[in-house]
């Protein structure tokens, strides 16, 4: 199953809202965790930097209430998706208790794709869970002919996702970076970026790391686009907690004209 090089934005259906059972539910990496869910509507139409919000409803009466949302990583043939689930808090502890045959409620796909209509070579900047949209896009970008670069940080080695299942998913190893020297080379991942010549660059991770990107791209001129991590709480522009400032200081709904931007077209100024 491929997606479209160039997706068509404002052309998709209303999101699909389904309860979908769990087919697998592994841990891969510390506190991470890869969860697949059966959904063949949402696998069919999800392009690559999407999500889904998923939660509970009113099955769940405690704590979390509100749906989190999770870039789709990967889908296959036969209708799932895989998630990349790192626990932080309540609601991702209940997403990675999550059992083979238990349902969870997904509303998606949402928010505006990665764009590359116009790449000739791609370079992916991922920074820890950020990696997830990059599984889905590499891999399906390089079955399609496209030249693209994998480069994946994180903290230490106990927090990298499983390198064997990143090659089985994108059909090539990711150049890995870790800031503490465990695993792959010594550094931050911005570290590894070339950006020499015809070159879209694609991000996702922190601030910190995007906003090192977007000052770089600043100076030298390379095409960025950025999938920004806001809390979200319904994440379809109706309870606007997510927004970020653009560089002429509007304020952008990041699940609806967002998860992914044009790094130029937002303010990278601290605060």
């Amino acid at each position: 199953m491929q997606a479209d090089l160039e997706p068509r934005v404002g052309e998709s259906p209303a999101p699909v809202r389904h309860r979908a059972p769990v087919v697998s539910n592994r841990r891969v990496a510390a506190d991470t965790w890869w969860l697949e869910l059966e959904s063949p509507e949402i696998a069919r139409r999800v392009a690559w930097g999407q999500f889904v919000m998923i939660g509970f409803g009113l099955e769940h009466l405690a704590p979390p209430f509100l749906p989190r949302p999770f870039s789709v990583g990967w889908r296959s043939p036969d209708g799932r998706i895989g998630l990349l689930v790192r626990r932080f808090g309540a609601g991702s502890a209940a997403l990675a208790a999550l059992r083979p045959g238990e349902r969870a409620l997904l509303l998606g796909p949402l928010g505006r794709p990665f764009r590359l209509e116009a790449a000739r070579r791609v370079v992916c900047v991922a920074g820890g869970v950020g990696l997830a949209p990059f599984l889905i896009l590499a891999g399906e970008a390089r079955r399609q002919g496209l030249a693209v670069e994998l480069l994946y940080g994180e903290l230490s080695a106990e927090r990298v996702f499983d390198p064997v299942l990143i090659e089985q998913l994108t059909d090539a190893p990711p150049q890995i970076w870790t800031e503490d020297g465990t695993l792959g080379r010594h550094g931050r991942v911005t570290d590894g970026l070339d950006a020499s010549g015809p070159v879209t660059v694609l991000g996702c991770g922190p601030t910190a790391m995007l906003r090192a990107l977007a000052g770089r791209a600043a100076r030298e001129g390379f095409e960025l686009q950025v999938s920004v991590e806001e809390h979200m709480g319904c994440g379809v522009g109706t309870c606007q907690g997510c927004v970020v400032r653009s560089a002429d200081g509007r304020w952008l709904k990041a699940c609806t004209e967002g998860p992914v931007f044009d790094a130029s077209d937002l303010s990278w100024s601290p605060g």
